[in-house]
Formats: C-alpha cells, structure tokens, sequence
C-alpha cells in the first residue's frame, strides 16, 4: 500500500498581508498529479488544513475544489485531521457526505480508527486541554502540564491497542498534531498549549509501524527515528523556513516497493518492521514562491541585493555604522523593483544604538506571550505567576477561537 503524509496547509495564511492563496492553489495542482503519478492508495492530512477558525471563503472554495477532484481520482482514501488553527465544528460539518467518498475527516478526538484495506489509521487529531482533563480549583501549572502529558500518552496507548485489534498483523499507522521533544521549530508554529504543555516524548508512538504528525512546518524525523516523521507544510510560511526544502512523505508498505521516477533521491534510511517492510522516502514539493533572507552592508547596498533573485519575496538586514532614518527608502530603491521588499531591518551594535532606534524584534516577530513578558521587564515586575496566568488565558482564548 502506497500512502502519502501531507499536513500544515493552512489555506488561507498570509505573510506580513501578502495572500498565499495562488501559492496553495499551485501545490494542491501538484498533489492531485502526484498522486496519480505516483499511484498513491491514501492520502493523509495531519492537522492545520486551514490558518484560521473562521477562514476566509476563497480558502474554504480551494479546499473543497481538492476534495472534489480527490473523489474524482476515484483511486484514493484520505484521512484529514484537525490541527490547532483549525475548528472541529467547521472541518467536520461534511464529514458525513464525505465518507461517503471515501474521505474521513476527524477534527474532534475520540475512538478515531478508521481501516484502509492495506494499513490501519489512528486518526489523532490536535488534542485540546478539555478533550484531556477536567480542570479543578487550585491546580499548579506542575500538576497541570503532568496530567495533560499523561492522558496524551493514555489516549495514544487507547487508539494503539484499538486499531492492533483491527489490524489483525496489517501496519498501523498513527496520526498526530503536536510538538515532539527533540524536534525543530519555525516562527510560524502558534503553540495553542500553556508553555511546553503539549511537548511529548517520541516514546508514546511505540508500537505504531508509522507516525504521520503536524504542527512544526520544518520536514524532518524525530529524534532520529525514520518512522516518526513530521511532513512540513507545503510552502514556507514565515521568512525563518525560507532555506527549507518542502515536502511530503510516501510510505510504502509492500515488501517490495519500486523506487518512482518522479520520486527525489530516497532517504537512506529504509526501515524494517519485524518481517513487514515499511519504506519511508520523501517528495520535494516544487517552489512556487521564492522566500529569500538576506544581509547586506550599507556601503555596498545594491550589489549585495543583486544576489536575490527576480520575483522573489526578501527580508533584508542592512548592517549600518550610523542611524539611517531613510533605509527603508534606500532598499526599495536598490531593489529596483526586481523582488519586493517585505521586511527591513536593521543591524547595528547595541552599543551605538541611538535612543530613539529600538534594538528589540518588531510587533511581526512577537507572540502575545513574548509582548507580555517584555512589559513585566520594562516595568521590573516579578513576573512567574502573573506570566502563568497569562498563559492560561491565552490558552482559554485559543479554545474559544478554535470551538
């Protein structure tokens, strides 16, 4: 059986107001080809289908054009998991006509087993504080974070035995959407979790043949298993994945599976399970836009951006010796109209940094937790439990954002 792991879509993004859409609708032309090409059996989409709770329509109208032309394959299962950015309520809504075509949409966490013939599914979607425990007066954040890390392992245990059962020695495959201890992140990861509430050890995916997780965009394996495996999101979604290369991931469950032309250079990592092979080999997703960091002195200001390519999106760090109140200015016009401009910044030392020039990240670069926290220094406030508190409500207003 021939599977392949997609996550983090999040249709409906932007990039400092910059649409995306047409970027999305270019990747998801290239997974319907892909998985005619590639004669894929089951699509799996762990989580973030959208950016937003309430995402924009044009976003929700490319979302179900793919699910139509899916159907129209008439050749490929498809589970879909709901991610933290994403509503339950609103990915579920369809579930029912959608089975009906063989796609199986799970926003919510339950008994989510679902068998496609040639491996068996736990179908884990982004596992909120409420689906996990009932919060009771007077709890430490200790107390809190051990019992949610507890009952996510408890949940996976539940959803491994259930689908072993079903299995009946097939491969079982489990899905998921959250962050691993050992894995790397990116700006554009939103940690719905108080702290490193959520954070898990590789260990709980024992006992699964596969783990087909979302949430970090960067591609990658897990604390160095090649079977846990984190897909990335198809397109850069913040200027710190501009150097990452995109992809998906295709299982092959066969005992003998033929290496695809279209296919890049397999991993060198072919893992066997027992006597069952489980071949694990990642797809480049063509670029579609080009994300590009660059840094360039002040003095050779347009020779140095003459190494971004044409069309592409930049942020730029100028490294300065004196103040330049115009720099922005200055860099649209060495730029010459070539590529655009969509962050500029400055890097001088901190020691001659002028008053009036603030040395710290702009408002594009902070979370609400990391502002909170920078006004308790300002204002020299101890700060632990109020910073707790903040959290929590940070927490509380996720989950209403997301219901």
């Amino acid at each position: 059986m021939r599977i392949l792991h997609t996550a983090d879509w999040h249709l409906g993004a932007r990039l400092i107001e910059r649409d995306r859409l047409a970027e999305h609708a270019t990747f998801v032309d290239w997974l319907i080809e892909t998985l005619r090409s590639e004669k894929i059996d089951s699509l799996l989409v762990s989580g973030d289908v959208f950016d937003a709770a309430n995402p924009p329509q044009d976003a929700v109208a490319l979302y179900f054009d793919f699910l139509k032309r899916l159907a129209d394959l008439k050749t490929v299962k498809a589970v879909i998991t709901g991610g933290n950015h994403d509503s339950a309520s609103h990915l579920n809504a369809p579930r029912e006509l959608l089975r009906r075509f063989e796609v199986h949409v799970f926003g919510h966490a339950g008994d989510n087993i679902v068998d496609l013939g040639g491996a068996v599914i736990a179908a884990v979607p982004f596992l909120r504080e409420r689906d996990l425990r009932q919060a009771a007066a007077g709890e430490t954040i200790t107390v809190v974070h051990e019992q949610v890390r507890a009952a996510i392992r408890a949940h996976y245990t539940s959803q491994l035995a259930a689908a072993r059962m079903l299995a009946d020695g097939r491969p079982v495959i489990a899905m998921g959407h959250l962050t691993v201890l050992g894995a790397t992140t990116s700006d554009s990861e939103r940690d719905i979790h108080i702290g490193n509430l959520g954070c898990v050890g590789a260990d709980i995916f024992d006992g699964f043949d596969y783990t087909a997780l979302g949430h970090l965009h960067r591609p990658q394996r897990v604390a160095g298993n090649e079977t846990i495996r984190y897909s990335g999101s198809p397109i850069p979604l913040s200027f710190s994945e501009a150097a990452d290369a995109k992809s998906v991931v295709i299982i092959d469950t066969q005992n003998h599976s033929p290496v695809p032309i279209l296919l890049s250079k397999p991993d060198p990592d072919r893992q066997k399970n027992g006597d069952r092979r489980i071949d694990v080999q990642t797809l480049s997703i063509p670029t579609t836009r080009l994300l590009i960091r660059v840094k360039a002195a002040r003095a050779t200001l347009v020779a140095d951006l003459q190494t971004v390519p044409a069309g592409a999106w930049a942020e730029v760090t100028v490294k300065l010796d004196a103040p330049e109140p115009d720099l922005d200015r200055q860099v649209r016009e060495a730029a010459a109209g070539r590529f655009e401009t969509l962050k500029i910044l400055a890097d001088r030392p901190v020691s001659e940094t002028a008053p009036w020039q603030s040395t710290a990240p702009t408002l594009h670069d902070l979370q609400p937790r990391d502002v909170f926290r920078e006004l308790l220094k300002e204002k020299q406030i101890e700060g632990d439990e109020l910073s707790a508190v903040f959290d929590e409500l940070l927490a509380l207003r996720e989950v209403k954002m997301t219901a």
